[in-house]
């Protein structure tokens, strides 16, 4: 594990599969059905209300699941540049043991 960087490698990778497991159900959000009853509730002001409601609840969800799989996409992302740069210092350090011996 690195002192600079908290983790060591793979973490951030299991981190950004551990989000995209959390937003599953998030992305199943949908409260049309529920937008819908509300014709049936009998006051058009709490039917409005219902609707609109249930509109900016959806469209919250999705602006919240995306920002957390750009997340989730930075994170793999900052895996992969941790592994490689992980194995360019490894080759480094054997290039110059192999040209010190």
């Amino acid at each position: 594990m690195a002192a600079d960087l908290g983790v060591g490698p793979g973490v951030l990778k299991q981190g950004a599969k551990d989000i995209v497991e959390i937003l599953k159900p998030v992305k199943k959000v949908d409260l049309g059905d529920a937008a819908d009853v509300a014709t049936k509730v009998g006051n058009d002001d709490a039917a409005a209300s219902l609707v609109t409601f249930c509109a900016t609840w959806e469209s919250g969800g999705e602006f919240l699941a995306d920002c957390a799989a750009t997340l989730a996409d930075g994170l793999d992302q900052a895996d992969g540049n941790y592994q490689d740069t992980d194995e360019a210092i490894r080759d480094a350090v054997k290039s110059v043991k192999t040209a010190l011996s």
